[in-house]
């Protein structure tokens, strides 16, 4: 393949990945719509109920590229030889996650909020700091032994 066509076809698949990396991030950004946060209300009798969410995203994207055109030895190219050489690379990620938060209950009574409880987080939670409590504990333990001794 010759150097300006190559060159093309570098630049259409660059502009190609580009572009496929954009409509990603773009499905990614859609989870953020209110549609997602709020649910649609749900109404028995004289009471509605509208759940809320919370809503995290998180994207990276990153790219580079570089061209050498030296010979393994460091000697120059001819210049014809220049644009065999080059590269490029681009990626990136997302995430995406929705849990329940609350619960908007409209009714005779008046609007209120109840948030829902996630046990789950609640026990992580204990978890970490009865495990950090014993760690710290265990070190004060020795030291107090390490200085009854040295005494």
């Amino acid at each position: 393949m010759s150097t300006p066509e190559k060159s093309e076809t570098d630049r259409r698949q660059s502009i190609g990945s580009f572009e496929a990396i954009l409509s990603r991030v773009d499905r990614l950004l859609e989870v953020a719509r209110p549609e997602a946060v709020y649910a649609p209300p749900v109404t028995v009798g004289t009471q509605t109920v509208i759940g809320a969410a919370e809503v995290l995203i998180a994207t990276g994207v990153g790219g580079g590229g570089g061209y050498d055109a030296r010979s393994p030895e460091g000697e120059e190219p001819a210049a014809a030889d220049a644009m065999d050489n080059g590269g490029f690379g681009g990626g990136g990620g997302g995430y995406a996650q929705s849990r329940p938060v609350a619960v908007v209950i409209i009714d005779d009574e008046g609007v209120r909020v109840e948030p829902v409880v996630d046990a789950t987080k609640l026990g992580l939670a204990a978890l970490t700091v009865f495990g950090s409590m014993v760690f710290f504990l265990g070190r004060i333990m020795r030291r107090t032994r390490e200085f009854d001794r040295g005494s």
